[in-house]
């Protein structure tokens, strides 16, 4: 398979106080007993690096189906897979948006449960509000945008006991509408405009999240369930 948003990908990269906040909800779940992790949809596996990085005496696995991305992996000293048939067992599960790229969810949903030891950790980063669906979700391959009853269901139906489920990027939810009504036709992020809400918009829309507990709205929704 090909990934059509690979410019997109690489624009996001750029968005450093993003990416950490990504990452800081990701650690902020870690455990002494999470041994093995599985990045699913690794893309260029920027988030695997990362978090590799970070947790040195942890194995990060990088799923990514895409071949157009495999490049990307030439020089990075992460352990790559295309199929989730290649995945072992492993302790911990992240995506960062990824599960709406995939058609039939619910059976992806059910396969990371059965690659999961018991009492296992499965993290999701997703977009949310099908209101907000854009050209810019249409370019990269997103079947949907979730509400919060819609993914806790599907988690829940696959087998896990959900944790938490929060609305997260609360300033992103109005720029992503704004986007919706005044963005391009042909779903490009425009890389100045990104920077400019990195620097200035993500720091309110984080404070906003602590202070709204997640619970009104937010660009995208972040899931914890267990095994």
């Amino acid at each position: 398979m090909q990934y059509d948003g690979v410019d997109n990908l690489q624009i996001m990269e750029k968005s450093k106080i993003y990416n950490h906040y990504l990452l800081q909800l990701l650690e902020n779940t870690l455990q002494t007993t999470d041994k093995i992790v599985l990045d699913f949809g690794a893309g260029t596996g920027f988030y695997a690096k990362q978090f590799q990085r970070n947790n040195p005496k942890r194995e990060i696995i990088a799923l990514e189906p895409a071949e157009n991305l495999n490049d990307f992996y030439e020089q990075q000293n992460i352990k790559k897979i295309s199929s989730l048939n290649e995945v072992p067992q492993v302790d911990l599960i992240y995506s960062f948006n990824v599960l709406e790229h995939i058609e039939d969810d619910q059976t992806v949903l059910k396969q990371l449960y059965g690659k999961l030891k018991d009492g296992g950790h499965l993290n999701l980063y997703v977009p949310a509000f099908p209101c907000l669906y854009s050209c810019m979700d249409k370019k990269v391959g997103h079947y949907r945008r979730y509400t919060k009853k819609e993914l806790m269901q599907k988690v829940q139906t696959a087998g896990f006991r959900v944790k938490k489920c929060q609305y997260k990027d609360f300033a992103g939810f109005f720029a992503s509408f704004l986007y919706k009504i005044l963005g391009n036709s042909c779903g490009d992020l425009n890389p100045v405009a990104l920077k400019i809400y990195d620097q200035y918009l993500m720091p309110i829309s984080i404070l906003a999240d602590k202070l709204t507990y997640g619970k009104i709205v937010g660009k995208n929704l972040w899931l914890e369930a267990v095994k």
